[in-house]
C-alpha cells in the first residue's frame, strides 16, 4: 500500500532524469549554442580580412606608388561583392587591412 502512495522508485528516477534533461537543454540554449555562434562569426570575420588583404595586396600590385589609396572604393565594391556582406563592414575591413600595411 506505502508503494502505491508513494510510487515506485523507478518513476522517481525517471522523473529525476527529465528533469536533468530538461536543466541540461536550459543550459546548452543560454551558454553552449551562444558561444558557437561567436565562433562561427569569428571565422567569417577572419576570413573577410583575409580577402580585404589580398584585394588591397593587388591593388598595390595593379598601381604604383600611393596611387592604390585612390582606388579604394573599387576595393571595397570588390569584397562587398565576394563575401555578400554590406559595402560598411567591407570599408572597415579594407581600412583595417591598410592600417596594417
Amino acid at each position: 500500500m506505502l508503494d502505491f502512495i508513494l510510487g515506485s522508485s523507478t518513476s522517481w528516477f525517471g522523473l529525476l532524469g527529465s528533469i536533468g534533461l530538461l536543466v541540461a537543454g536550459q543550459i546548452a540554449n543560454k551558454y553552449v549554442i551562444p558561444f558557437l555562434k561567436v565562433g562561427k562569426r569569428k571565422t567569417y570575420a577572419s576570413y573577410i580580412a583575409t580577402m580585404a588583404d589580398e584585394i588591397t595586396d593587388d591593388l598595390r600590385q595593379k598601381y604604383p606608388e600611393k596611387e592604390w589609396l585612390k582606388h579604394l572604393d573599387e576595393a571595397i565594391d570588390l569584397l562587398t561583392e565576394l563575401c555578400e556582406i554590406s559595402p560598411e563592414v567591407a570599408s572597415r575591413a579594407i581600412s583595417a587591412s591598410v592600417a596594417r600595411k
